[in-house]
């Protein structure tokens, strides 16, 4: 005799509702180090790392001094705010996934520089954005457009720094093509 199952749920409801557990389970293996992949999806764009002399460029328009306080929207895997700290500034990182905050809070104790850093998993949209003096940020145009009124509000002074995207018709003070960026 049959037992009959009381739930009536087809069979692919069920794999459905398992693959997310399935592949999240793929992904975080227990004692294994998180490791970003280019391309990889976030919140509103996919994670593509900034070169190191593109993220010292943008530093040094930006003329970061030990007096700044850097804030990177979209921080990825922190190298922006670790370059920031180890300038001398104090940095945040404002980052969406989780494990992108726990990675770059390995490296910047790998270089040292802890004690200056920190990273925080938040949307960029809600977080207080005020103590900035500088900005920096890689994001998609739409997203610049969608932040402005927030840049807007800042203290007078304060930079802001766009590796690749514009922010609409809002003219740049300096542009720069690094090496880096012709070649790709």
């Amino acid at each position: 005799m049959k037992s009959q199952s009381k739930y009536k749920f087809p069979a692919f409801a069920i794999l459905l509702i398992l693959i997310p557990f399935i592949l999240t389970g793929q992904s975080n293996k227990p004692g294994e180090e998180y490791v970003p992949e280019v391309g990889q999806q976030g919140k509103d764009v996919v994670w593509v790392p900034t070169p190191q002399e593109l993220v010292d460029t943008m530093l040094a328009i930006a003329k970061v001094t030990p007096s700044d306080y850097v804030i990177d929207l979209g921080s990825g895997d922190g190298r922006t705010v670790i370059s920031a700290a180890k300038r001398g500034a104090r940095a945040l990182g404002i980052e969406y996934n989780p494990d992108m905050v726990s990675l770059s809070k390995r490296n910047a104790a790998r270089e040292g520089v802890s004690g200056k850093t920190e990273f925080i998993e938040a949307d960029l949209y809600d977080t207080d954005l005020s103590r900035a003096t500088v900005i920096t940020m890689f994001l998609l145009p739409e997203i610049n457009l969608k932040l402005r009124p927030r840049l807007l509000e800042l203290r007078p002074g304060t930079r802001i720094v766009s590796n690749t995207f514009t922010m609409g018709e809002w003219e740049a003070d300096v542009h720069v093509t690094t090496e880096d960026n012709r070649n790709s």
